[in-house]
C-alpha cells in the first residue's frame, strides 16, 4: 500500500512539474510565425508522456476537458495555440473544427508547429506538424494519441488539411 501511495505521489509531482514547465514557455507574436509554430510544438513536446488516466487532473487543468471521458486531441492543440498567444477556432475541442482555422498550407510547405488534420476510419484527429518522417509518413505531436501526449508518425495520405 505504501508503494502505491509513493508512486501516486511521484506521478502527481511529475505532472505538476511538467505543467509548470509548459506554463513558462516563451509566447510568440503573430508577426513571427516561425517562432509561433516552434513555440506551439514546444508547448506540446514539453508535456509528452502525460497519460490521460495517470495524469488526468493535470491534463484536465491544461486542456479544459476530462481526458478520460472526452476525445481531447483538439483541446490539446488549443492548449498549445493559447500558450503561444493564438486563438483556437470555435468548437476547438473537436478535431474537425481546426480545418477552417488559420490559413491553408500544402503538406509539402508545412512547417514545425503547423496544425495537421487527419482523417481515419473512426473520424478526425488533429496534432502539430513536427516534420516528414520518410516513407510517406508525417511526424506529428499532440494529445489523445494512445491516451497520452505523444509524437507519432502517420500516413501522409490521411492528411486532409494543414493550417498555419
Amino acid at each position: 500500500m505504501k508503494n502505491k501511495k509513493v508512486n501516486a505521489a511521484r506521478r502527481f509531482v511529475l505532472g505538476v512539474a511538467l505543467l509548470l514547465a509548459a506554463m513558462i514557455t516563451d509566447t510568440a507574436t503573430n508577426a513571427d510565425y516561425a517562432h509561433a509554430g516552434s513555440a506551439r510544438l514546444n508547448a506540446i513536446t514539453r508535456v509528452v508522456g502525460l497519460h490521460e488516466v495517470k495524469n488526468r487532473k493535470t491534463i484536465q487543468a491544461m486542456v479544459g476537458v476530462n481526458p478520460a471521458r472526452t476525445p481531447w486531441c483538439g483541446a490539446a492543440v488549443g492548449y498549445a495555440v493559447r500558450k503561444t498567444g493564438g486563438k483556437p477556432p470555435q468548437g476547438f475541442n473537436k478535431a474537425i473544427s481546426w480545418k477552417s482555422w488559420g490559413k491553408p498550407v500544402s503538406l509539402k510547405n508545412a512547417q514545425a508547429g503547423d496544425v495537421v488534420i487527419f482523417r481515419f476510419k473512426r473520424g478526425y484527429h488533429v496534432a502539430l506538424f513536427k516534420g516528414m518522417a520518410g516513407n510517406g509518413k508525417v511526424a506529428a505531436c499532440g494529445g489523445n494519441m494512445s491516451n497520452r501526449f505523444k509524437c507519432s508518425n502517420y500516413s501522409a495520405r490521411s492528411v486532409v488539411a494543414v493550417r498555419r
